[in-house]
C-alpha cells in the first residue's frame, strides 16, 4: 500500500477535512499520515484509519520530513 501525507496549516484545517470527506472512496486505499489536529479531524469527519504523528510544532513537521527524505511518501 502506498502512503500519503495530510498537511494543513491552521487556517486549511476544515478545507482539508472537506477535500478528504469528498475523496475518502480514494484515500481509502492507501496508507495516511497526518499532524496532530488536522489527523484527528479528518478521522473524525471521514472514519479514515489515519497514522497520526505528533503535532506540527511539537515535531510532526520533522517526522513527516523524514518520511519524504526516506522516500515512504508518494505524495
Amino acid at each position: 500500500m502506498k502512503n500519503i501525507a495530510l498537511v494543513a496549516h491552521d487556517n486549511k484545517k476544515r478545507d482539508i477535512v472537506e477535500w478528504c470527506d469528498l475523496n475518502k472512496g480514494t484515500l481509502f486505499n492507501y496508507c495516511l499520515y497526518a499532524t496532530g489536529t488536522a489527523g484527528r479531524r479528518i478521522a473524525e469527519k471521514t472514519g479514515l484509519r489515519i497514522n497520526l504523528l505528533k503535532s506540527g510544532p511539537l515535531g510532526g513537521d520533522m517526522d513527516l520530513g523524514a518520511l519524504i527524505a526516506n522516500g515512504k511518501l508518494i505524495a
